[in-house]
């Protein structure tokens, strides 16, 4: 095992083969990722885990945020929203997450699949957010959820930014899995076994390991995000408690100031906010065919 970097470490095969990325703490307070990325490192450490081919990258994204057990270092840069497609041809611009993210972009550029284990801040079921396609059912079939959120007009960041999104803008596969609240550890050893699943898949291991059986997923599509307009936004009644919750066409969801928010559409609020700019994120199911 080799530590290229803080908390970045290469494991070689003997042979040649696939690339495989897993990263944990890009959100320094989610810490099933974290306690993953721990578990496979002392695997391969013990001899438990031999990697027969092909690379293994085990990465903890942002190791400050991780010691002081919050989402990003202080002043707050988010490491998730670091990655633009020409990153490493900008200047540095100093921050600590810019320099995480130079270190780790050139191992994403040459993965042909990255997971990157998140959790929310608020209560949510496990899911998938990246792409829909035949490529990623691949990999994400190894995890227990039954909804996929995408992201294809980039809603989150404006543009392509995020660590499954760079992947796949340079020809990876690349996969965000939240795997539940952020102080939630229960799924550790659920998505550590996934992961071995994936390694197995690409025959980085020689190990056998069963999918977790087939579910009918629901796929949805990130519409809009929720930007107040005025500093006491507040959520309605039944809103803004947990991840999926349910809205349909006429819905209050909230109100900024006096004025009500008000929808258009029957879909899910995702990712609520406390405060902050954005305040949460709207989805609209869509039709399921995979795409190739």
């Amino acid at each position: 095992m080799n530590e290229l970097a803080e908390s970045i470490w290469e494991i070689k095969g003997n042979k040649a083969g696939k690339t495989l990325t897993i990263v944990g703490g890009t959100h320094g307070n989610e810490r099933t990722g974290v306690e993953v990325v721990l578990r496979l490192k002392a695997m391969v450490e013990s001899g438990a885990l031999q990697i027969k081919r092909g690379t293994l990258y085990l990465i903890l994204g942002n190791p400050r945020a991780i010691e002081i057990n919050t989402r990003g270092s202080e002043p707050f840069h988010d490491l998730n929203r670091s990655y633009p497609t020409d990153l490493l041809r900008r200047e540095p611009d100093g921050t600590y997450e810019n320099a995480r993210a130079r270190l780790i972009a050139p191992l994403l550029q040459k993965s042909d699949v990255v997971i990157d284990l998140h959790s929310t801040n608020k209560p949510s079921e496990p899911f998938l957010a990246c792409l829909h396609s035949a490529r990623h059912e691949e990999v994400y079939k190894w995890f227990a959820c039954d909804k996929i959120l995408a992201d294809p007009n980039f809603v989150l960041g404006g543009k392509s930014v995020t660590t499954d999104e760079y992947t796949v803008a340079y020809g990876g596969i690349g996969i965000c899995y939240e795997t539940g609240q952020a102080s939630d550890t229960r799924r550790v050893l659920a998505v550590a076994q996934g992961v071995l699943g994936v390694m197995q898949d690409l025959q980085i291991i020689a190990h056998k390991h069963k999918p977790v059986p087939l579910c009918e997923r629901e796929t949805y599509e990130l519409v809009e995000s929720i930007l107040p307009t005025t500093a006491n936004f507040r959520f309605a009644e039944g809103y803004g408690n947990h991840s999926w919750e349910p809205f349909y066409v006429g819905d209050v969801i909230g109100y900024d100031g006096d004025q009500p928010r008000k929808v258009s559409y029957d879909g899910m609020l995702v990712f609520p906010k406390e405060e902050g700019k954005v305040m949460g994120y709207l989805a609209k199911r869509v039709e399921a065919d995979t795409q190739p």
